[in-house]
């Protein structure tokens, strides 16, 4: 199989002013929306080096998450373990002020129990045929063990 990666998958959703941020009025600018998370980006960066990976992962069963998938698969990461359930991604929400300096955040952490799960029922087989392991370091500590 190759690398296995295995963790979280984030959305970041950027806010970048036109004018002068004024932070309690209302602000016209620009919103990204930017596929992220540690592993999914590791996963990815893998691919980019052509050395075949497979993401253990989870994504929102929506548009979104149907999108990041496809994104991966593009890359050609190999998705086979990757599950659709809900509330499964993790997000951030960036506002920058107009000199690009962070004017404020929230973080939502993705719901990890269905990762937990697919662990337990296919666990085995995926560190049996996995030639390297990478393992986010910001899971639950019951998907770590």
């Amino acid at each position: 199989m190759g690398i296995a990666v295995i963790g979280t998958v984030f959305v970041d959703v950027k806010g970048f002013p036109n004018n002068a941020y004024l932070p309690t009025g209302r602000n016209a600018g620009t919103v990204e929306f930017i596929h992220g998370g540690v592993a999914r980006n590791v996963a990815e960066d893998i691919a980019n080096l052509e050395l075949r990976p497979v993401f253990i992962g989870l994504v929102d069963d929506n548009g979104t998450g149907e999108e990041v998938k496809r994104k991966l698969e593009n890359h050609k990461v190999n998705t086979k373990y990757m599950r659709s359930v809900p509330d499964s991604m993790g997000m951030w929400l960036a506002v920058f002020d107009n000199t690009g300096d962070l004017a404020g955040s929230i973080s939502k952490r993705p719901e990890m129990d269905a990762l937990a799960e697919l662990l337990d029922e296919r666990g085995d087989e995926i560190f049996r045929d996995a030639d390297s392991i990478v393992v986010e370091i910001d899971l639950d500590k019951e998907i770590i063990k």
